[in-house]
């Protein structure tokens, strides 16, 4: 009878101790594979979350006759860890078709057209200061964005053009355009503000805010910005939400990484003391094979085979379940909603962890009959005796 015979009618023999370490492996198993899932799903998270935070670099000329040229910012938009740009620029100026809401009687009748590549990105609409009432925000061409109050002035309405060239395609108001004095100048009111989308700057760009792909290297960028601007610019950086969110994940992932380590301290600790004791019930049984000539390497072979069946089939039984009723478990007792949709199983992981198992068999089996397979089989028998 070989090792793997003898290790198939150990375990249909002593079924109750086959069944124990079964279970303790299975145990072992989803919390490993669940710990190693909810790790894997977070990652993911953080990565979308990453993506979203949009940490930049704001960059804003020093004097208004060094604006940012078409060079220069196609010169940034080569930095890789440069997402994307948003360029801005605004200027005064009269439209003639256009009646503005008159502010301070002495002051001209101009209006501010505020130009950027995102009109809802880095403005008064992004910090809620303005909010728009009606249509959407431009996206191409001349399109306009005008306060209602103005377009009720002048008898406009979304989808009605300006000079022939500005179409208007939202309406927005702040809540405050009554609360102002009569002191305010007319080009500063906020009914005059005009925000329109643009592609270009032929009259130069005096805000650039470069969003980072890589928000750990923001440091990094800001300073290759810095020193590509030189005293043209100032440079600041934005990343309070990325920091936010980077203190809460790696806490996370601490707590994940310690409740790991206890799964598979407490594993080992665990299925060690019953291999120990599993083997010192069978020394008898260890001491006569010996005795009949069977080789220690193959009572240690024959050991490992009857752990790595065990195992092999425990392990199959927790992929089940970490990765099909555990998700569905956790998300009916709203623990970790947002992890259980993208909690996928991770082959290269999962066979990672296997090796891992396997290797701990072998190493717990070799503990647990080191003591039998140093004696001899006489004095295994004599202390059966004692």
């Amino acid at each position: 009878m070989n090792d793997l015979q003898r290790a198939f009618c150990y375990i249909t023999r002593k079924k109750l101790k086959s069944l124990l370490l079964f279970l303790i492996f299975t145990v072992v198993n989803c919390m490993v594979l669940g710990t190693a899932g909810i790790r894997k799903a977070s990652e993911e998270v953080v990565r979308e979350l990453r993506r979203n935070t949009e940490s930049k670099v704001i960059l804003e000329i020093r004097q208004e006759a060094e604006r940012f040229t078409e060079k220069e910012i196609l010169g940034f938009s080569g930095i890789s860890n440069i997402d994307w740009m948003n360029c801005q620029w605004s200027e005064q100026l009269a439209i003639p078709e256009l009646e503005p809401v008159i502010g301070d009687e002495q002051s001209d009748m101009l209006f501010t057209l505020h130009l950027q590549n995102r009109v809802d990105r880095d403005s008064p609409f992004e910090e809620k200061i303005y909010r728009l009432v009606e249509g959407k925000f431009p996206a191409a061409g001349n399109e306009i964005v005008i306060n209602q109050l103005l377009a009720d002035r002048n008898g406009l309405k979304i989808g009605d053009s300006i000079s022939g060239s500005y179409r208007i395609t939202g309406l927005f108001l702040s809540g405050t355009e009554r609360q102002q004095t009569e002191m305010v100048a007319t080009v500063n009111r906020i009914e005059n503000q005009i925000y329109m989308w643009t592609d270009e700057g032929s009259a130069g760009f005096t805000r650039v805010i470069c969003y980072a792909a890589e928000p750990e290297r923001l440091d990094e960028l800001a300073g290759e910005l810095e020193e590509r601007c030189g005293e043209k610019a100032y440079v600041r950086t934005n990343d309070t939400t990325f920091q936010k969110i980077k203190i809460s994940m790696e806490q996370t992932g601490r707590i994940t990484l310690f409740v790991l380590a206890v799964t598979l301290v407490t594993g080992c600790l665990v299925t060690g003391l019953l291999l120990s004791m599993w083997m010192r019930g069978r020394k008898t049984e260890i001491a006569v094979l010996i005795s009949l000539g069977t080789e220690k390497r193959n009572l240690l072979q024959q050991a490992f085979v009857e752990g790595l069946i065990l195992y092999l089939v425990s392990f199959s039984v927790s992929e089940l379940l970490a990765y099909s009723l555990l998700p569905k478990v956790f998300a009916s007792l709203g623990i970790a909603e947002n992890v259980g949709g993208s909690w996928k199983n991770d082959v290269a992981g999962s066979l990672c962890i296997a090796g891992g198992g396997i290797c701990m068999i072998l190493l717990l089996t070799v503990i647990a009959m080191f003591p039998y397979l140093r004696k001899h089989p006489k004095e295994i028998l004599s202390e059966m005796e004692g």
